[in-house]
């Protein structure tokens, strides 16, 4: 009998529950910094440079964006080509791995980055103008992200630009890989939405829909 998607889904969990004890956020956050090779492809990613370009050239400027925190920068592309687009835009990475980072500051040392975990945060209220995330959200468990999205929103003084997996459903998709209506998150902690659509660059539009979310955060208590 072939197995259900639902029964590999749910071996594949206990497997890494025996491989990765503790919470279910610390095994996200243990099994990602562990990639030794995740980042050496994704500055020459043809499908990636697209979504970086557009959002340099469009959503940047379109949001009067004068400083951008990434989280979960992995090699620094998109910041890169954002700073390279606007130099007088303040731009800073965070990614929980150390591999990706050493690469990040080898081959774009005009952006500074940052070793931090996103589900530690660190960062001041009200300090950056925009937060972006490129499928970052699609690997935080459902236990950390309620508290991830009011820490971003909290952060950004304008706007949050976020291209995540959802493919109408809700639901693990892989290792620490989360299919999330990204809107839905967002507006429960009182953001607003700016866009919310299909984005530019696809890998599969079957099984991995990547999707935007533009938010405004909600209006600040006097």
């Amino acid at each position: 009998m072939t197995p259900s998607l639902a029964g590999i889904a749910e071996r594949a969990r206990l497997l890494r529950d025996r491989l990765f004890p503790g919470g279910e956020a610390d095994r996200a956050t243990t099994y990602w910094a562990d990639l030794t090779d995740y980042h050496e492809t994704n500055d020459r990613d043809p499908i990636g440079l697209e979504r970086s370009r557009w959002i340099a050239e469009e959503l940047v400027p379109a949001y009067d964006v004068s400083s951008l925190l990434e989280v979960g920068t992995n090699s620094g592309r998109n910041l890169a080509i954002v700073r390279a687009t606007h130099p007088s835009v303040r731009v800073k990475g965070i990614d929980v791995a150390p591999a990706a980072l050493d690469y990040a500051r080898r081959a774009h040392p005009e952006v500074e980055f940052e070793l931090q975990d996103a589900n530690e945060w660190s960062e001041a209220p009200d300090s950056w103008d925009g937060i972006l995330t490129m499928s970052v959200l699609d690997h935080i468990p459902d236990t950390t992200i309620d508290e991830l999205a009011r820490n971003m929103l909290a952060t950004a003084r304008k706007c949050v630009i976020c291209v995540e997996l959802w493919d109408g459903g809700e639901g693990t998709r892989g290792p620490y890989k989360y299919s999330r209506n990204t809107r839905d998150l967002f507006e429960r902690h009182g953001a607003e939405t700016l866009r919310w659509e299909e984005s530019p660059g696809q890998y599969d539009t079957e099984g991995s829909l990547l999707w935007l979310y533009i938010g405004r955060p909600g209006r600040r208590a006097a």
